[in-house]
C-alpha cells in the first residue's frame, strides 16, 4: 500500500512478495482504501512528494490520527536540516523511515517493509502486557501478533517460530500460555480491538480487516471473550479493555501453572520419600 510520487515506484516495484503494490492511491482515496485493507497493510509516504516544504504533514499527521493501527513508512532524504521534522514524524507514530539517495536499494526497502511490518500491533501488545509475563512467553507472543496481522491460526504460528505445533503445544503451558488456538484466538481478537480504536474504521471494516467473516461474528467473539458488547467496548476503549482481559486469563493460566509444577514436585517428593522408606 503506497501514497507516494513516480520517483518511487519503480523502487517500490522490487519489494517482493508478499507486498502487492498499490501505486496509484492519491490522498483522497487513501482512507477509503486503508478501512478495507488487511492489517497486514502498509503506507509508504513522501512527506514532500510535490508539494511546499512541509505541506502534506497536516495530512500525514491526520492520517496517524485516524489509522493508528496502519504502519506508516515515511521515504525522505536524511539531510540535517530535515532532523526536526523526521522526529516529529516519528513521535507522531511513522513506524520506520526508508532513506532516499544512492543507500535506497531494493534490499534496504525490503529490511524497512519487514522492520515496519505489525509494528503498531505489536507495540501496543507489548505494552499493554503486565510485567509478570515472561521473555518466553513474550517470544511467543511477538509471534503470535504478526501471525494475526497476516490472518493466520495456530499451526502459522508454530511455522513462524520454527517448531512443530506439537511442540508449540508443550512449549505453550511450560512458558504460562493458552493453547496455541487459544492463543493465537485471543491475538485476533486483541487485533480487532485495535482497529476498533482507529477513529476512521466501522465495526464492519474492523470485522473485515481482522479476518472475521462478517460482523456479527466478531461481536460475537468480543462478546465471547471479553464479556461486553462492541459499542460498549468501543466507548470504553477497545483495546485497553481487551489487553486488560488478556492479563486477566494470562494470570490464570500462571497460577494453574504453578500449581500444576507444586502438585508435581510433592508427588516427586513423596515418590522420593517411599524410595527411602524401602
Amino acid at each position: 500500500m503506497l501514497a507516494l510520487e513516480p520517483a518511487l515506484r519503480d523502487l517500490m516495484g522490487t519489494a517482493g512478495v508478499p507486498y502487492e503494490v498499490v501505486p496509484e492511491v492519491g490522498w483522497d482515496d487513501l482512507e477509503e482504501v486503508l478501512r478495507m485493507s488487511p492489517p497486514s497493510a502498509l503506507v509508504v509516504l513522501d512527506p514532500y512528494a510535490g508539494e511546499p516544504c512541509g505541506a502534506l504533514f497536516p495530512r500525514i499527521r491526520d492520517l496517524l490520527r485516524r489509522y493508528p493501527s496502519v504502519p506508516v513508512v515515511a521515504a525522505l532524504s536524511l539531510r540535517p536540516e530535515l532532523a526536526g521534522d523526521l522526529q516529529t514524524l516519528l513521535e507522531w507514530g511513522v513506524s520506520e523511515v526508508l532513506s532516499l539517495g544512492p543507500e535506497c536499494t531494493p534490499r534496504a526497502l525490503r529490511a524497512r517493509l519487514r522492520q515496519a511490518h505489525a509494528r503498531p500491533f505489536k507495540r501496543a501488545v507489548e505494552a499493554g502486557l503486565s510485567p509478570y509475563v515472561g521473555g518466553d512467553a513474550r517470544v511467543v507472543l511477538r509471534a503470535a501478533a504478526e501471525v494475526a496481522v497476516e490472518n493466520g491460526q495456530a499451526p502459522d504460528l508454530a511455522r513462524r517460530l520454527g517448531v512443530t505445533t506439537r511442540t508449540l503445544t508443550s512449549r505453550c503451558p511450560r512458558v504460562d500460555l493458552p493453547a496455541p488456538r487459544q492463543t493465537q484466538a485471543w491475538m485476533r481478537v486483541l487485533l480487532a480491538c485495535m482497529l476498533l480504536d482507529d477513529p476512521g474504521r466501522t465495526v464492519y471494516s474492523a470485522a473485515y480487516a481482522s479476518g472475521y467473516s462478517t460482523e456479527r461474528s466478531l461481536r460475537r467473539a468480543i462478546t465471547g471473550f471479553l464479556g461486553v458488547d462492541s459499542t460498549a467496548l468501543r466507548r470504553a476503549g477497545a483495546f485497553a479493555t481487551a489487553v486488560a482481559a488478556f492479563n486477566d486469563r494470562l494470570r490464570e493460566v500462571r497460577e494453574a501453572g504453578r500449581e500444576r509444577r507444586k502438585a508435581r514436585r510433592e508427588e516427586r517428593q513423596e515418590l522420593q520419600g517411599i524410595g527411602n522408606r524401602e
